[in-house]
């Protein structure tokens, strides 16, 4: 008898190892594997349901407390291993997204970003009227007045690139005619 709770609870051990191995391996592919499950110290995470390596987890338990139980945000977030930051955006995601938010998405620009002629017509005009505006202060008002969010960077960016491109085309001569007096070297 004893030989077998031996061989029993060994056998229960491993099958548990190798589950929680998978699931950590199914979490990862995910990208919801939690970086830093020693941070969460909430005492829902000591049993078996919750899995403190599950993020999605982590991160709706975290809301749920503050939303729910009425936690302070400073205790769950020291309770879930996150930072107020963290919390407040994270808080901020779920009430647009709902619980698509907790799932990992790419990171940096969806495409490339170009300002429509139009859009850097008016840019310029701004700054022909104000050359001492701020490319921030022209994202501000392409913003209020064309609904595209844009950084001031891409903006900055453009502008330099409208200046040079037209500062190369030579005037008041066709392209691909040749001058006279010219010849191919």
């Amino acid at each position: 008898m004893c030989v077998y709770n031996l061989t029993y609870r060994a056998s229960s051990d491993i099958y548990l190892y190798m589950t929680a191995l998978t699931k950590k391996k199914a979490l990862l592919a995910v990208g919801i594997l939690n970086p830093n499950p020693e941070r969460v110290r909430s005492d829902l995470f000591d049993g078996d349901f919750f899995d403190p390596q599950d993020r999605a987890q982590v991160k709706y338990e975290m809301l749920r407390a503050h939303s729910v139980e009425g936690d302070p945000v400073t205790d769950v977030c020291w309770q879930f291993g996150f930072s107020r930051e963290s919390f407040y955006q994270i808080q901020q995601a779920f009430k647009k997204e709902g619980f698509s938010s907790f799932l990992p998405r790419k990171r940096g620009r969806k495409g490339p970003v170009k300002l429509k002629d139009e859009v850097l017509r008016f840019a310029l005009q701004k700054r022909k009227e104000n050359p001492d505006i701020d490319p921030g202060q022209l994202a501000a008002l392409i913003r209020e007045d064309y609904g595209i969010e844009i950084h001031r960077t891409t903006v900055m960016r453009q502008m330099k690139k409208k200046r040079r491109s037209s500062a190369e085309r030579p005037k008041g001569r066709l392209l691909g005619r040749k001058r006279s007096g010219t010849r191919d070297l």
